[in-house]
Formats: structure tokens, C-alpha cells, sequence
């Protein structure tokens, strides 16, 4: 975690590492996986032009709202998980942008994955494929037996504040990879990239 004296840096997983930046399909690949799988996939498939709406107006946050919920609401958490780690990382590495990931492969020091989509989704394929330390995402509220109910937790901050804690001495990382310069975590980089 943070502390360390090894240069950091953070890329986008969504729109960078990966070449698209919509994470719809994924949610899908989810939904299906899930209990009553055909029910939400045919429900996500559905609010498809609302999510398209909302993305375009740029309520990014609200898009992800409604596809954590269709996908993944009433689901145990280890469940999420399982099918994350099972399903996923072969659509991602089809999706890999190899150039962004030539940027990021030949980097040194500590790897750090910045995701939109919920934590547990990105994880074991950016930790096993793309070789990042760590993964920095929001969490899914989960209550009584380890139920995930639909939603992120809040008051967890932005990713530029989540990736605080892998900052130098300087409080800065080193370097940033993203789709966009104006991404918010780049703020945080001396060095950025965009893909």
C-alpha cells in the first residue's frame, strides 16, 4: 500500500488499458452469470438507451448506478467475484489496447489500475493479466450474508482520492496513463500519458 519508496504509476483501465471506454458489455457478461441471469441481461438490454442517454449527457456516475444494480443487486458477494474472475478477463484481453498496455508493460516500478466499474470486477484480470500491484475501484455495499445490494459505497471518494494513498514522498505519483489529459486522477501524476 502507500509508504512505499518505489515509483508509482496509475493507468485507466476503461477507454486506456482497455480500448473501449463504455463498460455496458461487461455488465452484461455479469448479468448473465448471475441468478435469474436471463431476467437481467434482458432488463440491462433494455435500459441499453437510457445508460446511452445518461452517458451522453455525461451522468457517468448515474449510468453506473443503474448497471450495478440491474447486474448484480441480490447477489452474493463471492458470487460477484467468482463469475468476475471466470467470465471477464477473457473479454478484456480481447479488448486490450496494446499500445497504452506497451506503456504500461515496460514500467518499473508499482502498477496501480484506476477503474469506474466496481473493484471486483477489474481485479484478478488486472492483477494476473496486466501485472498491476493494486486496483483502484469502489467497493459494492454488501449487508447481511454477504448480499451485494445494488449499489456502490458511498463517501468513498473519487479515484484521485482513493489513489492517495500510493503517493511519493513528494505527494504526487510519478506517472499517469489515461484516455484523456483532464482525467482527474492525473492531477495527482508528474508525468501523464494520454492513450
Amino acid at each position: 500500500m502507500g509508504g512505499s519508496n518505489r515509483p508509482s504509476m496509475a493507468a485507466e483501465l476503461e477507454g486506456c488499458l482497455l480500448r473501449d471506454s463504455d463498460p455496458f458489455p461487461y455488465f452484461m457478461l455479469m448479468a448473465f452469470e448471475a441468478p435469474a441471469g436471463l431476467l437481467r441481461f434482458a432488463a440491462l438490454l433494455l435500459l441499453w438507451p437510457l445508460l446511452r442517454l445518461l452517458r451522453s449527457a455525461g451522468k457517468l456516475e448515474a449510468a453506473m448506478n443503474v448497471m450495478v444494480f440491474t447486474a448484480i443487486a441480490g447477489v452474493r458477494a463471492a458470487e460477484v467475484e467468482a463469475a468476475a474472475g471466470a467470465v471477464l478477463p477473457k473479454f478484456f484481453m480481447e479488448n486490450v489496447d496494446m499500445e497504452a498496455w506497451g506503456v504500461y508493460g515496460r514500467w518499473r516500478g508499482r502498477r496501480v489500475v484506476v477503474t469506474a466499474m466496481p473493484r471486483v470486477m477489474a481485479e484478478r484480470f488486472a492483477k494476473e493479466h496486466l501485472r498491476a500491484d493494486e486496483v483502484v475501484g469502489r467497493e459494492l455495499e454488501v449487508r447481511w450474508k454477504g448480499i451485494a445490494v445494488g449499489w456502490l459505497k458511498r463517501g468513498e471518494g473519487s479515484a484521485a482520492e482513493l489513489l492517495k494513498q500510493f503517493v511519493g514522498p513528494n505527494g504526487r505519483l510519478d506517472a499517469g496513463l489515461a484516455r484523456s489529459p483532464t482525467a482527474e486522477f492525473m492531477v495527482l501524476c508528474k508525468v501523464t500519458t494520454s492513450a
